[in-house]
């Protein structure tokens, strides 16, 4: 634990100098990460055009190790989907609403399916300016779905609440396990800060570090999430006139770290801990009139300090495999 919080935070703190000189788990991810130039799972602090939209959709399937001790019913596989709405509502001020859909299958049980929490997030962007050094908010200049040119370090406040859209009572087993369910049952809030700058002509930076708090539904609530991201992008191809006309090579270390679960006032055994995982990935960006892309990453969990490790089953760290795939569209 202590060696992964020191890394992260070295890796963190190494960004945030470089910026100087020149962000949910059991129901999948959710970042405000689109077009060229950006991540996949860290957030970006770039904020739209005013009165510009971004759809998006995100899918995220897991595979879960087996282990011995939780047969026959082993949590199999998780699949998340959110379908994303950006609004430029100011140069400075983006919102989003995402509505998600979850699948969760578990051995011999079966599974559940079904509408998740839907979620509204709000990104409040400013940039620093070393022409003037100063910062200031982000004007209709600042506005953009790529960082290509830019001298200036993009930052954000962001933050977000869950409404509790989706079931959180469906049996399995004849039990209800609050993991399996599609929805959490109460409002969950989140808070983060975001930062970006593209540091040579192929190469840009982005570091984001956010908390999300669960409320109580009933007597369990779900432990809250601590997230750092560091992301590296790196333009592996680009020509206007090809038929794709960029590709960006990506680079993230994701950490995560969950508190325990609540039953009551009771914490509980063998759930939460903290995870850094390994993240490559490749993003494809597309040409007039689609103004897309599409982003692909898997997730390694390379280093983890589990809460009673062998006693967890189906948790964060734990994963056989995580794959996540983006597609967004600017209009």
């Amino acid at each position: 634990m202590k060696n992964i919080a020191l890394l992260i935070v070295s890796l963190v703190g190494t960004s945030l100098f470089l910026f100087s000189l020149n962000s949910e788990a059991h129901h999948g991810g959710i970042s405000l990460a689109m077009g060229p130039g950006s991540p996949i799972e860290t957030n970006s602090p770039l904020t739209l055009p005013q009165g510009a939209f971004v759809l998006s959709l995100r899918v995220e399937h897991v595979e879960w190790k087996k282990r011995s001790f939780a047969e026959p019913t082993n949590k199999d596989s998780f699949t998340f989907y959110n379908l994303g709405l950006s609004y430029g509502i100011t140069p400075y001020l983006t919102g989003s609403f995402f509505i998600p859909y979850n699948i969760k299958r578990q051995d011999d049980l079966g599974y559940t399916k079904g509408i998740g929490d839907v979620k509204f997030l709000f990104n409040f962007g400013f940039h620093y300016d070393p022409s003037i050094k100063g910062i200031r908010l982000n004007s209709a200049q600042d506005t953009a779905i790529t960082l290509e040119g830019a001298k200036k370090t993009y930052l954000s406040l962001f933050g977000g609440v869950t409404l509790p859209t989706g079931k959180n009572k469906k049996e399995l087993g004849g039990e209800v396990d609050p993991g399996m369910q599609p929805g959490f049952g109460s409002p969950s809030f989140s808070l983060g800060f975001s930062a970006t700058r593209q540091l040579t002509g192929a190469l840009t930076l982005a570091v984001d570090t956010s908390y999300d708090i669960f409320t109580r539904e009933d007597r369990f609530k779900f432990g809250n999430e601590w997230r750092a991201n560091l992301a590296g992008v790196y333009e592996l191809f680009g020509k206007p006139e090809a038929i794709i006309p960029k590709i960006d090579g990506i680079l993230e270390l994701n950490l995560l770290h969950i508190s325990r679960d609540e039953e009551g006032r009771e914490k509980q055994r063998a759930t939460g801990g903290t995870i850094l995982y390994l993240s490559p990935g490749i993003r494809f960006s597309f040409p007039k009139p689609f103004n897309g892309s599409l982003g692909l990453m898997l997730k390694f969990p390379t280093l983890k300090d589990l809460n009673e490790k062998k006693e967890q089953q189906g948790a964060e760290g734990l994963e056989k495999v995580r794959g996540i795939v983006t597609l967004s569209f600017y209009f």
